[in-house]
């Protein structure tokens, strides 16, 4: 009797019961590895936030160093005040009897190159 019972097959549920136990493991894995991945990605988030809030403060700060920069330049190059340093610090003048005009006449390419040519002699 006791080799009949040893013989006698198994019912098919258990052998169903036995994968499922692998299955429900898997399942688990899968489930603790996309957690993990969530927490990961929301840390990267974060840590792009504060890089982008960091880097829009920084624009913030070029933007205004720049209006205070162009501010300065339209002062430094104010005409009163470029009048005034030249009369003061360079000694000129509005004295318009020492003018002198130059006029230039054009020139042929063959007188340029013969003259060109006398130069080099």
């Amino acid at each position: 009797m006791a080799r009949e019972l040893k013989r006698s097959p198994k019912p098919a549920h258990l052998k169903v019961n036995k994968w499922r136990g692998l299955f429900l493991f898997i399942l688990v894995l899968f489930v603790v590895g996309s957690l993990v991945a969530i927490s990961n990605v929301e840390h990267q988030v974060r840590a792009l936030e504060s890089q982008y809030y960091q880097s829009l403060k920084q624009a913030l700060k070029a933007n205004e160093e720049w209006g205070r920069l162009r501010l300065e330049k339209e002062h430094l190059i104010a005409p009163a005040r470029v009048e005034h340093i030249a009369k003061m610090e360079l000694n000129m003048t509005l004295d318009k009897s020492n003018y002198q005009t130059i006029y230039l006449m054009p020139v042929s390419r063959e007188e340029a190159n013969s003259a060109l040519e006398r130069q080099g002699e």
